[in-house]
């Protein structure tokens, strides 16, 4: 039987056995499936080149992909150091230290001054 069927007769046995009834209930409701794992190639300063990113507010991430968590933010008024570029979700993506804050991950490309670093890693 369907799962749709078998809770549409359970819901009808429920209310026949309350004399029509409807009484609140508790609903258990799954936990939501484990977010795709965050990987970060390797990579090591083979660039050096310095840039910014062209808007403010940019997110650097731990992994070369939006499911990765964001370490910090870079401002477009940060010098970001360009390390090198791996391929990453929906195109390339540079491994980057802002100089301002010392923090280091991975920002996407097109977000980048130049596209970002010109070396792959």
């Amino acid at each position: 039987m369907r799962l749709r069927t078998k809770l549409a007769a359970v819901a009808v046995s429920a209310v026949a056995a309350t004399g029509g009834l409807v009484l609140p209930t508790t609903v258990a409701v799954a936990a939501p499936t484990e977010a795709a794992a965050c990987w970060s190639s390797g990579w090591s300063t083979k660039d050096g080149s310095t840039g910014r990113t062209n808007t403010n507010y940019v997110n650097i991430r731990s992994g070369p992909t939006t499911d990765c968590q964001s370490n910090g933010q870079a401002q477009m008024s940060h010098s970001l150091r360009y390390d090198c570029f791996v391929d990453g979700q929906n195109g390339t993506w540079s491994h980057v230290r802002d100089n301002a804050t010392g923090v280091s991950g991975w920002i996407k490309d097109s977000l980048l001054e130049r596209y970002g670093a010109g070396t792959r890693c």
